[in-house]
C-alpha cells in the first residue's frame, strides 16, 4: 500500500475515532444531566452541562492539532513528538482555564462541573473499544 494511501487511511480511521469518543461523551452529559433533571435537582444541570463542555471542547482541540501536526510536510519524528508534547500542554492549560472560568466567573457549583467533567472523560476510554464493535 503506498504511503500516501496508508496516511489517508490512517486519517479516516482516527476521525472516524475521534467522531465515536465525542459522540459517546455526548451520549454520556446528556445521560448525566437527565438524571439529574428527573432527580430534581435543577441547579448543578449546568455545571454537569459545563464540565461535559469542557471536555468535549478539549477532545476536539486535541483531535484538531493531532490532524494539524501529523499533516505537516516535514514530517520529522522528532518535530512531531515535539507538537504531540506541545498540544498535550495546551490541552492542559485549556482544561484549566475554563474550569477556572466556570468556577470563578459563571459561578457554577464545583462538585457538579467536576462530576461533568470525569463522567464526560470516561468516554475517552470507551472511544477506542467501540472500534472493534460489530467486526467480530
Amino acid at each position: 500500500m503506498p504511503v500516501a494511501q496508508n496516511m489517508g487511511f490512517a486519517a479516516k480511521a482516527y476521525r472516524r475515532m475521534l467522531c465515536k469518543m465525542v459522540g459517546i461523551q455526548g451520549i454520556l452529559i446528556s445521560i448525566l444531566v437527565a438524571w439529574s433533571y428527573l432527580n430534581g435537582s435543577m441547579e448543578h444541570n449546568a455545571g454537569l452541562f459545563y464540565g461535559g463542555f469542557v471536555t468535549i471542547f478539549t477532545t476536539l482541540y486535541s483531535g484538531w492539532r493531532f490532524k494539524c501536526d501529523t499533516e505537516r510536510v516535514d514530517n520529522f519524528p522528532s518535530i512531531m513528538m515535539a507538537g504531540l508534547y506541545k498540544a498535550s500542554v495546551m490541552r492542559f492549560l485549556l482544561v484549566m482555564a475554563l474550569l477556572v472560568l466556570g468556577f470563578r466567573y459563571l459561578q457554577l457549583d464545583p462538585a457538579a462541573v467536576i462530576l461533568g467533567f470525569v463522567v464526560t472523560q470516561a468516554g475517552c476510554f470507551f472511544g477506542p473499544l467501540t472500534a472493534r464493535w460489530g467486526r467480530q
